[in-house]
């Protein structure tokens, strides 16, 4: 399993403790914090079960570039390092938009809106290539091995 999918599954299962945790306090009304029930879902839907989706399909769709370095991989972390902030930033505005008087929690809210955004258009970018017919995946690795063939005749 490559490193990015790691790095997503285990953000995913941060997430769902995160969210049980909230669940807890908003059942024993602990906290008096406003936007809890939506910071849950929020924390249950896309920060655990959309980065468990996102992990596991970075992984399992063909056609992956094998190298782990960041820059073999940069739409698959861009998508990470965008989701995740943008979740961060959700935690801590959804509840201090309600409390503060401030418009800077509105702010940061519409922002991580935007950077979820941009992770699921980052994803897309990501996987789009990969999906393909069986008949293009089988020309694709057809051409890989006679390129292959064609560099290895090339340097004898």
């Amino acid at each position: 399993m490559p490193l990015i999918s790691r790095t997503f599954i285990k953000a995913g299962m941060i997430f769902f403790a995160l969210s049980l945790i909230t669940s807890l306090l908003i059942e024993v009304n602990i906290s008096a914090l406003p936007g809890l029930i939506p910071l849950f879902w929020h924390m249950l839907m896309v920060g655990w079960i959309t980065q468990i989706i996102f992990g596991v399909s970075i992984w399992m769709f063909p056609g992956r570039n094998r190298d782990e370095g960041f820059k073999a991989q940069l739409w698959g972390w861009l998508t990470f390092i965008f989701l995740n902030t943008g979740l961060i930033l959700r935690v801590i505005s959804e509840p201090m938009s309600g409390v503060a008087a401030t418009g800077i929690w509105k702010i940061l809210l519409v922002l991580s809106a935007i950077l979820q955004v941009l992770a699921v258009s980052t994803y897309i970018i990501e996987m789009w290539p990969r999906i393909m017919s069986k008949k293009k995946q089988r020309e694709k690795r057809k051409r890989q091995r006679n390129r292959k063939k064609n560099e290895e005749r090339g340097s004898k």
